[in-house]
């Protein structure tokens, strides 16, 4: 159980301390959401194509890093201590 706590905090502090590096502020992160779920043929007709991809590109990475480091983290200490 304490492997498992410790890698969803280690997933958290990760991602705080990664925010900044991906996104402007947390404004610009809602952005990227929006741009998200939006379907593609709407961001087309919008001009809002490449910022979409763009929201897409840095979400999928910085969820990627946050959640990879948390698993790494999780599959690591389980290793030693499994």
């Amino acid at each position: 159980m304490f492997i498992l706590i410790l890698s969803v905090g280690v997933t958290i502090f990760v991602g705080w301390l990664s925010f900044g590096f991906f996104f402007e502020d947390s404004a610009d992160f809602w952005e990227c959401v929006r741009l998200y779920f939006t379907p593609e043929i709407i961001n087309l007709f919008r001009g809002e194509w490449g910022d979409a991809n763009w929201a897409d590109f840095k979400l999928f990475f910085y969820f990627g890093f946050s959640l990879g480091c948390g698993w790494l983290t999780h599959a690591g200490l389980a290793k030693w201590f499994g």
